[in-house]
């Protein structure tokens, strides 16, 4: 019997608009949290999570039946509302290539 085994790793960038920085150190473990919930809750494994002030690196195992950049996407819009609701100025997200 064949069996397929499909493994979507992907180490994503994410920079703060203007490389602005936004993302307080007071407010990045609170951030990485939310962002490794929006994830669990697409069945997205998180291998890995961090920042600075203006950009995070996230290492995630995308499911096979999730487009990486509907994956994608998805983390950048919640974490941003998050960001906004948190934050005390406005928050937003570099515009990346195809997401």
């Amino acid at each position: 019997m064949s069996h397929t085994c499909v493994q979507n790793v992907v180490h994503v960038v994410l920079s703060t608009k203007n490389r602005r920085k936004a993302i307080s150190e007071e407010v990045q473990p609170r951030l990485w949290a939310y962002i490794i919930g929006v994830c669990k809750k697409m069945e997205i494994l998180v291998q890995a999570v961090g920042g600075t002030e203006d950009h995070f690196h996230l290492v995630i195992q995308v499911p096979p039946n999730l487009a990486v950049t509907k994956a994608v996407l998805t983390i950048k819009a919640n974490s941003s509302r998050w960001m906004n609701e948190e934050a005390p100025s406005r928050f937003a997200w570099q515009e990346g290539y195809g997401v």
